[in-house]
């Protein structure tokens, strides 16, 4: 065995006590109390005050009444005055038949104090607790001295137990005692500590634990078994959740992918169409000239510190009156302006030199995850070449013509003179050779120069 010395601190216990929290909260509704306004709190004391009686002094009180209000025992209406017909009361004994003592004791006790005022008894009263009823209550702590005193009520039980049978015989069942008025609403009763226990209540001490503890792991099975089923289920839908994210990661994967081809395929068709081409231009001005009007050059370039694009024309005319008011109408043109005034070069003749905006128009329709859906379940097809500068059909391509040997060029053998490399070959009426910027058309002849014997006059 461990030795402990003589001077050495014993250790102090600061585990939590159930007596203590019970203290506590009666402590703490105490306070709860007294913070709400007099008032309302003699009110609510008032009405739940119970019928009193007096056996001592022949007084009666209804429920809820005044202290000041009592009515004669012998000449009320509130009891039957039949013993087969009890109404509960509250019997005051009289200040005469009890005492009343105020007892000091450590507030070390406090938790136990009904058991050491059960001693005390012997000493303060020439009774036996047996041979009394009787209640205490703690009126004040000073923890500075340790100590807590608590008021005693008792009153001999031969003296009372008169006083209940005669108020039975009035018809008042005695549900509680006390000794005055002034107890009532500091909850005094006197049967409260006297009442005999049945003597088998003690042998039955075990079975509310018991209950208590089988309500406690019904409650515990009742919540951990539903919890353990959604465990097991979440364990079995984690492979399919898994293999579901990775199906879903590959077709975002896939998404962007075709988002970004789709944007790239419909940037390049917005730039593409977004503009007439040169051959619609020129196709366009050249069925709007008159026959007496050829041009000389035709240029299409951008416009400096603009997105648009400028469409340049020069040749000469016989028709320079109504020249620009001609070329005004077009579609494809936008307020066309002459660059220089127009000069005279032949007796009907006249050198002229405008320029206009080239209007925009709307670009077709880009392609959507519909349209690429349809076009990847849709089997190719071979479709005709489409005109010069038409968008294709989705989901066709241009058939590439069949050369025949009609169509094949002839060689030396055959009698054929090969082209000269040097040489253009003529164009046809309407036919330019075309740039990604800049479209020139080789400068007609004027009829000036077309002299017999003359060469003609080229112009850059």
């Amino acid at each position: 065995m461990s030795s402990v010395p003589p001077n050495a601190a014993l250790p102090v216990s600061d585990g939590y006590n159930a007596a203590s929290g019970a203290h506590f909260l009666k402590w703490w509704k105490q306070h709860l109390i007294e913070c709400i306004p007099s008032g309302i709190r003699q009110r609510s004391q008032r009405g739940a005050r119970p019928l009193l009686l007096s056996i001592a002094d022949g007084k009666i009180w209804p429920s809820g009444a005044d202290f000041g209000d009592s009515a004669p025992l012998a000449r009320n209406k509130l009891l039957s005055g039949d013993a087969s017909k009890l109404k509960p009361a509250t019997l005051l004994i009289g200040e005469r038949n009890g005492f009343r003592r105020e007892v000091a004791l450590p507030i070390t006790v406090e938790d136990r104090l009904a058991q050491v005022l059960a001693f005390e008894l012997d000493r303060l009263t020439p009774l036996k607790p047996d041979d009394l009823y009787y209640d205490f209550r703690v009126l004040r702590r000073d923890n500075a001295k340790g100590i807590c005193v608590a008021e005693v009520l008792a009153a001999p039980k031969a003296r009372v137990d008169a006083m209940i049978k005669e108020a039975r015989e009035l018809g008042a069942g005695v549900d509680r005692l006390a000794l005055s008025t002034t107890d009532v609403d500091h909850g005094i009763d006197l049967f409260k500590l006297s009442r005999k226990q049945p003597a088998d209540a003690t042998k039955s001490n075990w079975l509310t634990p018991l209950l208590a503890l089988l309500c406690l792991g019904l409650v515990i099975a009742l919540v951990a078994y539903p919890i353990f089923k959604k465990r097991q289920y979440v364990i079995a839908l984690m492979p399919m959740e898994t293999a579901a994210r990775a199906e879903a990661e590959t077709a975002t994967v896939i998404q962007r992918q075709l988002d970004k081809q789709l944007g790239e395929y419909n940037l390049l068709l917005k730039r593409k169409h977004a503009t007439p081409i040169a051959v619609q231009v020129l196709e366009d001005i050249g069925k709007r000239l008159p026959d007496d009007t050829w041009a000389q050059s035709f240029e299409i370039k951008p416009q400096a510190n603009s997105k648009t694009r400028e469409v340049i024309v020069q040749g000469e005319t016989g028709s320079g009156a109504k020249l620009l008011q001609i070329v005004q109408e077009s579609s494809l043109l936008k307020e066309p302006v002459l660059k220089a005034a127009m000069t005279r070069v032949a007796p009907n003749a006249e050198r002229f030199h405008f320029a206009g905006e080239l209007v925009s128009v709307a670009a077709p329709a880009g392609m959507t995850l519909a349209d690429s859906a349809t076009l990847l379940g849709t089997p190719m097809q071979v479709a005709p070449s489409s005109a010069a500068g038409a968008p294709l059909t989705a989901g066709k391509v241009p058939e590439t013509p069949k050369s025949t040997a009609a169509d094949a060029p002839k060689s030396p053998a055959d009698g054929a003179k090969p082209p000269n490399p040097a040489v253009p070959a003529p164009l046809a009426s309407g036919a330019t050779s075309t740039k990604a910027d800049s479209t020139k058309v080789a400068p007609a002849p004027s009829p000036a120069a077309m002299t017999p014997g003359a060469a003609p006059e080229r112009k850059q």
